[in-house]
């Protein structure tokens, strides 16, 4: 299914030598859902765009049909300068898909993306092919093979494919995501920008509370950029001066816009869906003088609304939360943002259990200084977004109970302890690659095999790395989700649901979590969800088998 290469990826391969604001030329230029006068943060809040939700594609009579084009292009989301990057259809964020349970989704995925020069050595624990692609619905419970959410599919710059992903009747309603998935490819394409919400409509948007409320889509991310506010091009063997992903800066823009606001009455209450589509980065969010009532984590419905002051999302996390506003006045949404490498920040999972200290974090593991915190830079404490509380309407109420997704676990079959590692030099500080067991990815390799309709209880390790003392992960496995029963080896009093999940920093640091392989056989990938570890390595191929 080849495309004929444009005048625009004609450009981009005959200048590529002259660098990457090259790739660039002539690309659509597409403003996003902000006024190009908004400056950042220093903004009056007046002059503040109000969040916008990104464009919404639903379903009709069961089915969900486009086509969505991956493309350079130059956005003005209000930073000093318009950002240049790689985007699905030329917008930050990408359209929210919205579908219901027993529906199909059929699009053509066209990579206009710029190809790169032939004959390019490809390492499978390096960058390479950064701009060939495919698409992964993240947290979805469909086929993985053929044309569905197979990230085997390679789609080089000038083809296209075909998807039919089949969603069953029994889905679970919840937000979801997509990325892309292609190896050697992903962190380069998501850190740019390449990301979109999909919500499945179900059970918990009829709960009177919740359907009174109203929704807010909020995606999260964290452009990796230049000087000039360019996508820098990976570098696949850099000096010990150089980064494998270049950049200079990071924003932190909420649907495509720097520092938005959204305005609410006293009372009202609000469904706040929040996704973090960032490459690696950790975020930790505080809303002032309001508890986040979650109603559901991954895509996953609790039991009950459960009020926090600090909600942690790794990178690949989405939780749902409810916001009654308070009394009338102006609150920041604060962020906290962390690294793999600077992992420490308030909400941080077994930080606290473990006894490892956190700056501005009290023992309860509350947030009581966040001015203290010892950061700067890409992971200065900061506000994306601010809530104006003003006016009047009808009260609004929580929701009691919900119509949690708590399938019953069977018992395990099968029990598997797992490492993630981190190879070295000799002298501990030149990197080799990441990898499973000691093992970087290697597509060709044998997989691991479960069987369908088994249960297994895998313990997740955080393995020795020599140079980082508190270097982090992200463990995200595809298809089925898992329930998280204990953190460094203490069982939780209640079980954690969930598909994507942080394994903390220090040696030996582990949780373990039971999974029920259901419905589907076929080949997928369970990995690190920080995206530069896992296209340098940190990634694993399963196959479930009859």
């Amino acid at each position: 299914m080849t495309r004929n290469i444009s005048r625009r990826q004609a450009l981009g391969l005959g200048l590529y030598a002259t660098g990457t604001a090259a790739l660039f030329a002539g690309v659509v230029s597409v403003r996003a859902q902000a006024d190009p006068s908004v400056a950042p943060a220093a903004t009056p809040l007046a002059a503040r765009p109000e969040v916008a939700p990104p464009r919404v594609l639903r379903s009709e009579n069961g089915e969900l049909a486009f086509t969505l084009t991956a493309q350079p292009a130059v956005v003005d989301i209000g930073a000093p300068e318009p950002v240049t990057t790689y985007t699905y259809d030329g917008v930050l964020p990408s359209s929210t898909w919205e579908v219901t349970p027993g529906d199909v989704m059929r699009f053509t995925l066209a990579n206009d993306l710029p190809p790169l020069p032939p004959g390019l050595h490809v390492d499978m624990t390096r960058p390479h092919q950064w701009t060939t692609t495919n698409i992964h619905v993240h947290g979805m419970h469909v086929e993985p093979g053929k044309d569905s959410d197979n990230v085997f599919i390679s789609i080089p710059p000038g083809s296209e494919w075909d998807y039919e992903i089949e969603i069953p009747a029994d889905h679970p309603a919840g937000l979801f995501w997509y990325h892309p998935h292609r190896h050697g490819a992903v962190a380069q394409q998501v850190r740019a920008g390449m990301a979109g919400a999909i919500i499945v409509r179900g059970d918990i948007d009829e709960v009177p509370e919740i359907a009174a409320a109203r929704e807010q889509i909020l995606v999260l991310q964290a452009l990796e950029l230049g000087e000039h506010y360019q996508l820098m091009d990976p570098i696949p063997h850099p000096t010990v001066d150089q980064a494998f992903y270049p950049r200079t800066q990071i924003l932190y823009p909420v649907n495509g816009v720097m520092n938005p606001k959204i305005t609410m009455y006293p009372g009202e209450v609000q469904r706040w869906r929040l996704l973090n589509a960032a490459e690696g980065k950790f975020m930790s969010l505080r809303l002032e003088a309001h508890p986040m009532h979650a109603i559901a984590w991954d895509g996953l419905t609790l039991h009950e609304p459960e009020p926090e002051a600090e909600l942690l999302l790794s990178a690949g996390n989405r939780v749902d939360v409810l916001i009654q506003a308070g009394e009338p006045g102006i609150y920041e949404l604060i962020l906290t943002p962390g690294s793999s490498q600077k992992p420490n920040i308030p909400g941080m999972p077994a930080a606290v259990d473990a006894g490892t200290p956190i700056p501005g974090v009290d023992a309860t593991g509350q947030q009581v200084a966040p001015a203290s915190l010892n950061t700067t830079g890409e992971l200065a404490v900061r506000s994306i977004l601010t809530l104006e509380v003003v006016g009047e309407g009808p009260a609004m109420e929580l929701p009691a109970a919900l119509p949690a997704w708590d399938p019953p676990m069977p018992p395990v079959d099968r029990t598997r302890n797992v490492e993630y590692t981190v190879e070295r030099e000799a002298d501990h500080t030149t990197f080799i690659d990441f990898g499973i067991d000691g093992v970087p990815f290697n597509p060709a390799r044998p997989p691991y095999q479960a069987k369908l309709n088994t249960v297994e209880e895998w313990t997740i390790t955080n393995a020795t790395d020599e140079k980082l003392i508190d270097h982090a992960h992200v463990f995200h496995i595809h298809v089925n989700p898992f329930k998280v029963t204990a953190i460094n080896g203490r069982t939780l009093d209640k079980p954690l649901l969930r598909d994507t999940f942080v394994l903390t920093g220090k040696t030996g640091d582990s949780f373990t979590f039971q999974t029920h392989f259901t419905d589907f056989t076929g080949k997928f990938v369970q990995h690190c969800h920080v995206l530069t570890h896992e296209d340098l390595g940190m990634m694993e191929t399963i196959e479930i088998i009859p």
